[in-house]
């Protein structure tokens, strides 16, 4: 399957389901949608021309690029990573997914007071299962996962 195809299909099991029943923006003032060239939401390869235009794209000194918005955009053009925030698909080396909240977010949900819906989780499980069936997108993916199961490790060293 081809990338886009592949970035689209996510984007489309995403389309009806939100993290809560409620804007959550409202809890932090939109703070994810808010970034700067070093809170940017990280794009897949290829995602910079399936996304608003609107939205400023910058490359990192290690060459991830980086989707850096100012609050507004067309929801139905947000990068996939806005779309799984706060959370993680963490796909493991057999290819079981499981969803985890992603150690870089910064976000209040991550504090455990609101329930998810569960359409949003079975989503986003869902995404990592896609991101899979295209070389480049499971390769990156896979890398992400890496960089994840690392921020694991190390916080398992402190507990």
């Amino acid at each position: 399957m081809k990338k886009e195809n592949v970035l689209k299909s996510c984007y489309s099991v995403l389309r009806r389901t939100t993290p809560l029943s409620f804007d959550c923006g409202k809890i932090c003032n939109g703070k994810c949608c808010k970034g700067d060239e070093k809170t940017g939401m990280l794009l897949f390869p290829g995602e910079e021309k399936l996304i608003d235009p609107d939205i400023n794209v910058i490359e990192t000194d290690n060459g991830y690029k980086l989707a850096v918005c100012s609050g507004n955009c067309d929801r139905n053009k947000r990068p996939l990573a806005c779309r799984i925030y706060p959370l993680f698909p963490l796909a493991s080396e057999d290819g079981e997914v499981n969803v985890i909240f992603d150690f870089r977010a910064d976000c209040p949900l991550s504090k455990g007071e609101y329930e998810f819906n569960r359409s949003f989780i079975k989503a986003v499980r869902r995404v990592g299962k896609y991101l899979l069936l295209n070389e480049e997108t499971s390769q990156y993916y896979k890398e992400l996962c890496h960089i994840q199961n690392e921020q694991i490790e190390i916080f398992k060293k402190f507990i």
